[in-house]
């Protein structure tokens, strides 16, 4: 087992061997703990671990190894090489879910109250949108929807809507890849006494860190680059204020119930030790392919962050260490042409989803964002031709020669 004093210089070394402890029957890999209930070696201890006394497993809807691990784990990519305003190392709280919405659900209920509001853009994953819009309106909780990519937007809606609690960004978005300055929106947010989280499924921790830049709270849909292969549902949430993560969030998350189960942690857990050497070609095909669609005739436009006609181009290179895996694009034949292009793809996968190993593809507006109405899909650049894609593993060769092929 690696020594806890044992300095980690590197992301990939973090990766692997952060929040692991040593298992009692000194199995390598922590196993998978399916058991709902943990023991208590007398009546009293149940009772110190109840109220708080005592640390330990109690009941696998509050906590339980398999998710401790991938916990800590996530926490510690998050923070790696980042210090706290006293020139410590970082600590930050992370809570495993059962799913991305368990974990949006977590965050927007432990921290908005009726008569509160929260701040968005659009081009937004639909599931948090039909969360703000249309759930959480039945609570007394209203939705903000503004161009944040304009700080003087951003500013005016902040100034218009002063019951404004929460500050919700995610960046790249999801399907445009439209990016926002964390930074800039952050500072704004604080002067205006607001909390701010982010979205950090697209990038990972490895490509983008967004506590860098004072934020609260950080999300990820687990199902994605932090598994990896396409094997496990979850969600994580990951806060800095530890005595609220600790108290009123993690009590919300129980209540909830939308808790992880063991043998996905396990597999997060798997998945993530992989992360660095994944996101590494992930990315490295990922522009390869973007530059073969941006030049091929039978492409109308392609919405990539690593291509400098990309409006967000400069955001992202701002605060991202790459553009990562994910675009999308159209064909000059619209919709008709872009359901050609999938049905022709011969190793390509089609199929919702993303960042597995393999190439996936999918159609928003049918699919993804189908419950979006159309204008609005219209309005945030979600059209009947566009493609999102998910760059895999591949040899590149292989993925351009698919593409190359139902292109043509």
């Amino acid at each position: 087992m690696t020594d806890k004093n044992f300095p980690l210089k590197g992301f990939g070394s973090v990766a692997l061997h952060a929040g692991h402890t040593q298992d009692p029957m000194y199995s390598h890999i922590t196993p998978i703990y399916a058991s709902s209930t943990f023991v208590y070696d007398e009546a009293e201890q149940g009772m110190r671990r109840f109220s708080g006394e005592e640390e330990g497993y109690i009941y696998s809807r509050w906590g339980n190894p398999n998710f401790s691990e991938a916990e800590k784990k996530i926490a510690a990519l998050e923070t790696f090489g980042l210090k706290d305003e006293n020139s410590h190392d970082l600590q930050l709280k992370a809570i495993l879910h059962s799913s991305g919405m368990a974990a949006l659900t977590t965050l927007m209920m432990g921290n908005l109250k009726k008569g509160d509001k929260v701040l968005s853009h659009y081009s937004l994953y639909s599931g948090l949108e039909e969360l703000i819009t249309k759930i959480l309106p039945q609570f007394g909780v209203e939705a903000v929807i503004a161009d944040l990519r304009d700080l003087n937007k951003a500013e005016e809606a902040i100034k218009a809507n002063p019951e404004i609690k929460l500050m919700h960004l995610e960046t790249p978005a999801n399907p445009t890849l439209q990016c926002v300055d964390i930074e800039a929106l952050t500072k704004l947010a604080k002067a205006n006494n607001i909390l701010v989280s982010v979205d950090n499924t697209f990038a990972t921790p490895y490509l983008q860190q967004p506590f860098r830049y004072g934020v609260d709270y950080v999300f990820h849909s687990t199902t994605k680059f932090l598994n990896g292969h396409g094997t496990a549902i979850g969600g994580v949430l990951v806060g800095k204020d530890l005595e609220k993560m600790n108290s009123s969030i993690t009590k919300t998350h129980r209540i909830l119930g939308g808790n992880s189960n063991p043998f996905d942690a396990f597999l997060l857990t798997q998945g993530i030790k992989t992360l660095e050497l994944r996101m590494d070609r992930h990315c490295l095909n990922a522009m390869e392919v973007a530059k073969f669609l941006a030049d091929h005739p039978a492409v109308e436009k392609v919405n990539y962050n690593g291509l400098e006609s990309h409006p967000d181009y400069k955001i992202a290179k701002k605060q991202m260490k790459h553009p990562g895996a994910m675009m999308s694009f159209e064909l000059k034949k619209g919709k008709q042409g872009g359901i050609d292009f999938m049905n022709k793809l011969k190793m390509c996968i089609r199929t919702v989803s993303l960042g597995t190993a393999e190439t996936i593809l999918c159609h928003p507006a049918s699919m993804t964002h189908y419950a979006i109405p159309k204008e609005e899909k219209d309005k945030y650049g979600i059209t009947d031709g566009l493609i999102r894609l998910s760059v895999g593993l591949e040899n590149i060769q292989d993925i351009l020669n698919d593409f190359e092929q139902a292109l043509r």
